[in-house]
């Protein structure tokens, strides 16, 4: 009996262990990513604003997060002012001011990967 319970006990204290190391990875992972979507959606913003002013020749966009606080959990609000017109949110354009500010929006995010990638390939050549 006695057997049984040590042995159950080694068990249930690997299995805390265990618990605790993967709520410190968790925590780690979580910050990394806080860390890189804060940096990402800065640089995606700048380049949102600069393409939604080449497409529209003028005017304003930006991202701005509804909780920067918790910034994994909270929604992104697309706030844009064209040329001549008041500050909107995206909700309140017409469908083809909506269908731009879509488009402008996924170029900025391909202009940002691209670039990314491109930095990515060259620190692998100069590894290699």
């Amino acid at each position: 009996m006695n057997e049984r319970y040590t042995y159950l006990t080694g068990q249930r204290d690997d299995v805390a262990q265990s618990k605790r190391e993967l709520e410190k990875v968790i925590a780690e992972i979580t910050g990394e990513m806080k860390t890189i979507f804060s940096q990402q959606f800065g640089v995606i913003n700048t380049a949102f604003g600069e393409t939604f002013a080449e497409l529209f020749g003028g005017g304003k966009a930006t991202l701005e997060l509804d909780d920067p606080e918790d910034i994994l959990n909270c929604g992104i609000e697309i706030r844009v002012q064209p040329p001549g017109k008041a500050l909107k949110v995206l909700s309140l354009l017409s469908g083809g001011e909506k269908a731009f500010v879509a488009i402008a929006l996924y170029f900025a995010i391909l202009k940002v990967w691209r670039y990314s990638e491109e930095l990515r390939l060259r620190e692998l050549l100069c590894a290699g």
